[in-house]
């Protein structure tokens, strides 16, 4: 299945009909950083400020993106727009591999390969690796956070797992300004673990003094870059002004904040449906986690619980605040985890069934299981197929999503 999903993003990556408008202005931001380094970043953000109509597009001091971007175009001497989507699929790819470290680690075979095969031929998934956007990137940075703090929940005395996670946050925040949201989560993830679960009050002071120190560095990187503290909030500030009236953002990726599940429905229903029924039954077992497939060891409960109260609290923010548009681009790092809560729900109803059904008929009925998922897996591709490639939108909109359902539907 790693290999079907290494293979399905491969083959996808020259089938592009048309490029999105963010997708342009990272290969240019980038283009100006290969050329001239530093003060390519400089000038860009004294044309981003100066000039109103480059609001509505991804201000240069996402330099977290743009720096590896502007490397590759270096090495390889090519300054094509495919360049960045060669930088997705890369981190897609990562990302399946991942989600095999974190299946075995923290849930079990059957989930594990659940979430795998599922995340191979996701929609969603397969869309974000094949363009040049950050959002792959995003995605797998963030769920390294989370399997950072799935593992500091398992074992607090590791301080290896506290480096890399504070390594790796710190830099994330250099990706996007919202990336410190899932950081931030992260963050309280781990200090609800050490002051509250461990009672280990110096550790978490020393776990937060490092963490702001980290922070720290890399705030004062981007002021060195940006020109001062001032100059950071600047091209945010414009962005979010922008927002307001962007004619694309209202028409296209506004709506209800329960509209962002038909997304989720339209591209993954049958996982859609298992996501909810395993994060409900992860709460209504609470009390009895022998009762939850994921946890036969007890040292994984609070790895499990973390990653679905992630998964909630990040969305209800989200939703709430509206932070974010109406856009499966937006939650990349909840893709690997959407999984694993789905492989939790096929879990719990495998289990149901084995308790209702003698084990010659279980033992058939899982035959009967195993082809029925090959084929909703093979059903999920069709609708990339349909739904994303052959209707050549450029972007994962929920406006762009129900244009391209409709359109389908009346050929």
């Amino acid at each position: 299945m790693f290999s079907t999903g290494i293979t399905l993003r491969l083959s996808n990556l020259d089938n592009v009909i048309a490029r999105s408008p963010d997708e342009g202005v990272y290969t240019y931001q980038a283009s100006v950083i290969a050329e001239k380094g530093t003060p390519g970043i400089r000038s860009l953000l004294r044309e981003y400020n100066l000039d109103r109509t480059w609001w509505d597009y991804p201000h240069p001091l996402r330099v977290g993106y743009l720096w590896p971007l502007a490397a590759v175009m270096k090495i390889t001497n090519n300054k094509d727009i495919q360049i960045g989507s060669y930088i997705s699929c890369f981190f897609s790819i990562a990302t399946l591999l991942l989600i095999i470290v974190v299946g075995l680690r923290f849930f079990n075979l059957w989930i594990t390969l659940y979430a795998l095969l599922f995340l191979s031929v996701s929609p969603m998934a397969l869309a974000i690796a094949r363009r040049t956007w950050q959002d792959a990137m995003i995605g797998f940075i963030g769920f390294l956070l989370v399997y950072l703090s799935c593992e500091i929940t398992r074992d607090s005395r590791k301080i290896i797992w506290y480096i890399i996670f504070i390594l790796a946050g710190s830099y994330y925040i250099l990706v996007k300004t919202t990336c410190a949201l899932i950081y931030f989560l992260c963050i309280a993830w781990i200090l609800c673990v050490l002051f509250i679960k461990e009672k280990a009050y110096l550790k978490g002071l020393i776990c937060i003094a490092s963490i702001a120190i980290g922070s720290g560095i890399t705030i004062i990187y981007l002021a060195y870059l940006a020109g001062g503290i001032p100059a950071i909030v600047e091209p945010v500030k414009n962005m979010l002004e922008a927002a307001k009236t962007s004619t694309y953002r209202i028409e296209y990726c506004t709506g209800k904040w329960y509209e962002f599940f038909e997304l989720l429905w339209i591209t993954a229903p049958l996982n859609t449906m298992l996501c909810f029924i395993g994060i409900g039954m992860t709460f209504l077992t609470a009390k009895s986690y022998k009762e939850i497939p994921a946890c036969a060891s007890c040292k994984n409960r609070g790895a499990v619980l973390g990653i679905v109260l992630f998964m909630i609290i990040f969305m209800t923010i989200i939703l709430a605040t509206q932070i974010l548009s109406l856009n499966l681009r937006y939650i990349s790092v909840l893709y690997a985890p959407f999984y694993l809560a789905g492989g939790l729900g096929f879990c719990h109803m495998l289990s149901f069934l084995k308790a209702k059904l003698k084990n010659s008929y279980f033992s058939n009925l899982i035959v009967v299981i195993a082809v029925a998922m090959i084929i909703v897996a093979i059903k999920d591709y069709q609708n990339f197929q349909k739904i994303i490639v052959r209707s050549g939108i450029k972007d994962l909109s929920i406006g762009l999503i129900r244009q391209s359902v409709s359109a389908k539907t009346v050929r």
